[in-house]
């Protein structure tokens, strides 16, 4: 592809829509879009930022449709490029031969992601701001989308730039005492820049330390039923969600395939995922349920364990127990009104106060019923249910609710300004280096150490905004945009 090629693509959705955009940039956009704009000013004589009103033509000159033509001229514009952006009425039929129409003028099809590229690469973003463009995208949430605006208005980028300048004071100083030993200041010995160091790795510490709880808030939490078969799953599911997601079964091992929906609670998107109940597999189709069984809950932040409080089985609960690793567990004592009575009344039997409180079903549970050995730093609670009554659910309910706020932390909390794997990779790495750089410097080891690991850590740090970056990782990072974008 020629970097200097005017591109072309569709900006909004594809569908029916009451307007659709067409977005065109490079070198020759205010030309190719004069060629098929009638109004009564061309764009290629308007200035920047303003709407033109008039008549698309699409093949041999016709009028197409009525549509306004928005102007912006470089470097003021997105890409830092000319850009030209048609508004005309939606759906597959008009915005599909203007794109038509301008491709055989001269334009070529963007790649996707491809304007934003464009805009990093003439220095309107820098990459921790180009990710963001892409979250804010994809965000689902309110938080997601505060925290990649934060990105896009460059509040990461500043973060970084704050450290990147401590770091460079203090690779000075290392330095120095390699070039001119005679020459600096001795107050200044190994402890005392070890202590400097101790305060640039701090915030990057906390930040890192943070970013698993923000993540949750902005992106959604995962959530994985695990039982054996017929203790009642896929129904507390359906009750959770308010309606029949999955299909539900006298019969054992209904549940074959994966089913997600999602919930919201507390503003934090919690994602259900059914599977196949655990038990000993005889077919291969049941064996290859039990492995996405496995998968949802290696994937999972939360795993739902389902017991049948009518008919606890420990050998067979314990298979399911052991597949749950060192995940936070709910613990669900579902077909409480098919017990034997003891203690309180049932979630949802219909009677005063027969809806349960987490705290009365965990009272009850833990005193009528053998607890499995599940570590007390993972049970986050333990609720009595009767998934097929109104409102029977509800108990989980609750402890979902009270669950999420433990893992997501307060709704009040800050939104970190992250946006990607990739982000807190670079800062785990940038982390690892200043570690190594403290110990050095404390143990009095060679400066020339100190400094290799200084200047790895400002890499990892200059790779979040862009700096030094590799192009394969540019690529995959734009490769990941939707078209138009």
């Amino acid at each position: 592809m020629v970097e200097n090629e005017t591109i072309v693509a569709q900006a909004t959705a594809p569908g029916e829509s009451a307007i659709a955009v067409v977005r065109m940039s490079g070198p020759q956009a205010l030309e190719i879009a004069s060629r098929r704009f009638r109004g009564t000013r061309s764009p290629r004589d308007s200035g920047s930022h303003r709407i033109l009103f008039g008549a698309f033509l699409g093949a041999g000159d016709t009028p197409l449709d009525t549509v306004l033509v928005s102007v912006f001229r470089a470097p003021n514009s997105y890409t830092g490029e000319d850009v030209v952006e048609i508004s005309s009425h939606g759906g597959a039929v008009i915005p599909g031969a203007i794109l038509s129409a301008l491709v055989e003028a001269g334009a070529r099809p963007a790649r996707p992601g491809e304007f934003t590229e464009r805009a990093y690469r003439n220095g309107k973003l820098d990459l921790a701001q180009a990710e963001a463009v892409a979250a804010l995208v994809k965000s689902r949430s309110d938080r997601a989308a505060r925290a990649a605006n934060s990105a896009l208005g460059g509040n990461l980028s500043r973060r970084v730039a704050d450290l990147d300048r401590s770091l460079v004071e203090l690779l000075a100083e290392v330095e120095a005492r390699i070039d001119f030993p005679n020459d600096v200041d001795e107050a200044l010995d190994g402890a005392a820049l070890a202590a400097r160091c101790a305060g640039i790795s701090r915030p990057v510490r906390e930040w890192v330390a943070a970013l698993p709880v923000s993540r949750r808030r902005e992106q959604g939490v995962r959530v994985a039923f695990l039982g054996r078969p017929n203790v009642g799953k896929s129904s507390l599911l359906n009750a959770l969600v308010g309606f029949d997601r999955a299909i539900v079964s006298d019969v054992p091992g209904t549940t074959r395939d994966t089913v997600e929906e999602s919930i919201w609670l507390e503003g934090v998107e919690c994602r259900l995922c059914d599977a196949a109940g655990v038990r000993e597999p005889g077919e291969p189709l049941e064996r290859l349920g039990l492995d996405r069984a496995r998968d949802s809950v290696r994937r999972a932040d939360l795993v739902i364990l389902v017991l049948d409080r009518s008919d606890p089985r420990e050998v067979e609960d314990r298979a399911a127990l052991a597949m749950i690793g060192d995940r936070p567990v709910v613990v669900a004592w579902n077909k409480a009104d098919l017990a034997d009575g003891r203690g309180a009344k049932a979630p949802g039997d219909g009677s005063a106060g027969g809806v349960a409180t987490v705290a009365t079903a965990t009272a009850v549970a833990v005193s009528t019923l053998p607890l499995l050995d599940v570590p007390r730093a993972q049970l986050l609670d333990e609720v009595l249910t009767v998934a097929v009554r109104p409102l029977g659910a509800e108990p989980l309910r609750e402890a979902l609710r009270a669950s999420l706020a433990r893992l997501s932390g307060s709704a009040a909390g800050e939104e970190l300004p992250t946006t990607s794997l990739r982000q807190e990779a670079l800062f785990g790495q940038a982390l690892e280096a200043l570690d190594r750089a403290e110990r050095s410097l404390r143990d009095d080891a060679p400066y020339d150490l100190v400094a290799v690991d200084l200047t790895d850590a400002r890499r990892a740090l200059g790779e979040i905004v862009g700096r030094g970056v590799d192009q394969s990782v540019v690529d995959a990072i734009f490769s990941q945009f939707c078209i138009g974008k």
